[in-house]
Formats: C-alpha cells, sequence, structure tokens
C-alpha cells in the first residue's frame, strides 16, 4: 500500500504526490518601512511556511484523486494541512484560491491528473 505524505482536513488519500515545495516568507507587519535616513525598520509578524503540491491519481483509486478535488475546491475559508517539515510533521491552517489539472479522454472516460495547488498558511507558524 502506499504511505500517505500529507493530509487535508484530517483526511489522508491515496493520491501519488508527484512534487511537494515548501517556501517561507518572513512578513512585516504595516509598521515596517525606511525610515528618514533611508535606513530600515522592520516589525517582523512572523515566518509563514507556504507548499505547492503536485499530484497524479493512482490509477486503481481514482475516486481519491476525485475526492480530493471535491475537498480542496470547496468554497471554505481554510483547511487544515499537515505537510512533512524539517524531520517532522506540521499542521497548520492554510487557504487555497486556485488549481488546476488536465483531462485526458480515453475509451470514453474523463481522466483527470497533474493537479497543482499552492497552500498559503492562515498565520505565522513561527512568531518573534
Amino acid at each position: 500500500m502506499t504511505e500517505t505524505i500529507f493530509s487535508i482536513d484530517g483526511v489522508e488519500l491515496r493520491v501519488n504526490v508527484m512534487s511537494l515545495e515548501r517556501g517561507f516568507s518572513v512578513t512585516d507587519t504595516k509598521n515596517s518601512g525606511r525610515l528618514q535616513n533611508y535606513g530600515m525598520y522592520r516589525e517582523v509578524a512572523g515566518t509563514f511556511y507556504n507548499y505547492t503540491l503536485e499530484i497524479e491519481p493512482y490509477p486503481g483509486y481514482r475516486d481519491d484523486y476525485d475526492t480530493f478535488y471535491e475537498i480542496i475546491s470547496a468554497p471554505v475559508r481554510s483547511h487544515q494541512m499537515t505537510f512533512p517539515y524539517a524531520q517532522r510533521n506540521l499542521t497548520f491552517e492554510a487557504y487555497v484560491t486556485q488549481g488546476k489539472d488536465k483531462m485526458k479522454r480515453i475509451k470514453g472516460k474523463n481522466l483527470w491528473s497533474g493537479l497543482s495547488i499552492y497552500f498559503v498558511a492562515m498565520e505565522p507558524q513561527r512568531r518573534p
């Protein structure tokens, strides 16, 4: 059986993770900016960890891929995500604004694949 790399809203689905990228953003508050002497003043709000996920369906579990698509495209405020982080997992609330995949029509079936999604953390995972 396949090992799950992530979960969404507490659900683990049998999908093939083709790519998982993480990025970070050290974000300033609105009080940050250039001073009169052009020196930079920073009031750091915290560090956000964001992820980009690309998945493919496993041939025997296309329903899991479709279920994931329904979950991720739901008009909700956020999702609880669990992704690998360092040598452990990180669970946090993230939002998604868009995703995309492709379809091939084979023997009268719609075979969707290549779903790519960018997850943005709702709040900083690390604060000063």
